[in-house]
């Protein structure tokens, strides 16, 4: 498997790496002249490039083809959830860059424990790169603000989403309510509240749950990611 690194600038004939890509490139992987890798700039393009030189902090490359997909963009998946404690924030992000998510919101509800401030949030999006140059995805997931339900609720009723609600009870299959972009929120231990409930059923969210269980705040956001995938 070619080594794959992010890299902002692939409009240069001669990308370079640089900072953490850099690191890795000289001193865990040992690359050397002549080795050919894949850079990815996370707005869809994807370049097979060789390396020209290699400097104390600097990988300078050359690129010998480059390819672009478009973002989809009409069934777009945003997944809204609680962020669990610990590491556990950091596992559910990799597996959704991994899953295809387009976006995750970081959601506050009545009864959230974790508020990640913007130091973890920027650690989170050195671990979408970590996750893209594994599994070969070109565009980035985004990372949004954290942002309230109601505050969500509206912006996906102005946008046209279609919104499901993780939520034990009276359930709907998730496929038959996902055509277009979709919105899915994710609760917190404990789960939403009975006013919360309310309050996304009159912004016409859709109800569904895992059968015959009770799923922790990832496992949920996993599972269904899994399922409501395009």
């Amino acid at each position: 498997m070619t080594d794959r690194f992010s890299c902002d600038d692939l409009a240069s004939e001669k990308p370079f790496l640089s900072g953490a890509e850099a690191h890795h490139a000289i001193h865990v992987l040992r690359l050397k002249p002549g080795h050919s890798i894949e850079l990815f700039d996370g707005a869809g393009t994807v370049a097979e490039a060789v390396i020209e030189d290699v400097q104390r902090d600097r990988v300078i490359a050359k690129t010998t083809a480059t390819s672009f997909v478009k973002k989809r963009t009409h069934d777009a998946l945003t997944i809204a959830a609680v962020p669990p404690k610990g590491d556990r924030l950091k596992w559910m992000v990799e597996k959704f860059t991994e899953l295809g998510v387009d976006t995750y919101v970081p959601l506050q509800t009545e009864r959230s424990v974790v508020d990640p401030r913007k130091s973890k949030l920027d650690k989170l999006a050195a671990t979408v790169t970590a996750a893209m140059k594994q599994c070969g995805r070109r565009w980035r997931m985004e990372i949004a603000e954290p942002q309230s339900l109601k505050s969500l609720l509206q912006q996906c009723r102005e946008s046209d989403d279609a919104v499901l609600l993780a939520h034990p009870g009276d359930t709907v299959e998730a496929t038959e309510a996902t055509d277009g972009c979709r919105t899915l929120l994710i609760g917190p231990e404990g789960g939403f509240t009975a006013s919360e409930v309310q309050l996304a059923a009159d912004y016409n969210a859709r109800q569904i749950a895992w059968p015959d269980s009770i799923l922790r705040i990832e496992t949920a956001a996993i599972a269904f990611a899994a399922r409501l995938r395009p």
